[in-house]
């Protein structure tokens, strides 16, 4: 088992395991991977750490998006103090575990209003801002759980890419 000093080595079975899961040698992998033998025996050993576009390119061949939030929250610098690890849980769980956040959030819209109406967080109000935040960050989580679990059903064939990313681009940017 590996340290906290080098996160490769934490996430040798996760590659390892995706890559069985679908039933392929490292051989075979490898080959669809468009990378050496040695290279993957290494990722999957922890010997070595993948490169985003590794992770990548496991993600899409394993159907695993999953991959991609585990590799930043583990193996990215920034990602460890950044990106929190999303579970991989099926589409009822991600829905009642959202909308409880949204729930919890709603509860709490007016207490955020009061704490920073004035522009300044007075140390009382601190653990009221620090319940809101993780409330939020609750509810981050469970989006980007979302997101990944209709990745992983477009990727599975469940929901059609294109129907999916025609709807999405209706709604346009963002910002």
């Amino acid at each position: 088992m590996a340290g906290k000093g080098n996160p490769a080595k934490t996430a040798e079975n996760r590659y390892k395991t995706k890559r069985r899961e679908m039933g392929w040698s490292r051989e075979a992998a490898a080959f669809e991977l468009h990378m050496s033998d040695d290279k993957l025996e290494r990722i999957e050993n922890g010997k070595q750490r993948p490169t985003p576009k590794d992770v990548l390119d496991m993600s899409d061949a394993y159907n695993s998006p999953e991959l991609c939030n585990y590799f930043c929250n583990k193996d990215c610098e920034i990602g460890r103090h950044y990106v929190p690890e999303v579970p991989d849980s099926e589409l009822p769980d991600i829905i009642l575990r959202l909308l409880s956040s949204v729930n919890d959030f709603s509860d709490m819209e007016k207490q955020l209003i009061r704490i920073t109406a004035d522009g300044i967080i007075d140390p009382e109000e601190i653990p009221d801002l620090v319940k809101v935040q993780h409330t939020l960050e609750q509810l981050s989580i469970m989006i980007e759980a979302l997101q990944l679990r209709i990745e992983k059903k477009i990727d599975e064939g469940e929901i059609d890419e294109s129907a999916y990313k025609e709807e999405f681009d209706k709604l346009g940017k963002l910002f």
